[in-house]
């Protein structure tokens, strides 16, 4: 019997453990569900203390487009940006990962 539970035991910290990891989305998952939703959401997440952009002292970045929209820059951890594209309702209609840090997300 203490041999059947020292065998579940690890078992089940495992399915546990991979059902945690499975919560968090991946990277293009998580922008993809920005799409869609105004800016001023990133933005202010984007804000918050606990944000990496926060924690490094990133300055706002915007940029235009040749089609009237504008990209706003959301820092994502070292070497990583999320480019949104942004309409003139201020509306998250695309993104685009940029940096080295991005290549695995």
């Amino acid at each position: 019997m203490c041999k059947l539970k020292l065998l579940v035991l690890p078992a089940l910290l495992c399915a546990l453990m991979a059902g945690c990891n499975s919560q968090i989305p991946r990277l293009r998952e998580w922008a993809d569900q920005g799409i869609g939703r105004p800016v001023a959401e990133q933005e202010r997440l984007d804000s918050e203390p606990q944000s990496y952009g926060s924690r490094v002292g990133w300055k706002s970045k915007t940029y235009d487009l040749p089609n009237g929209n504008w990209v706003y820059v959301s820092p994502d951890r070292k070497d990583c940006e999320v480019h949104f594209e942004v309409d003139k309702g201020g509306i998250i209609v695309g993104y685009q990962l940029v940096g080295e840090g991005c290549r695995y997300q």
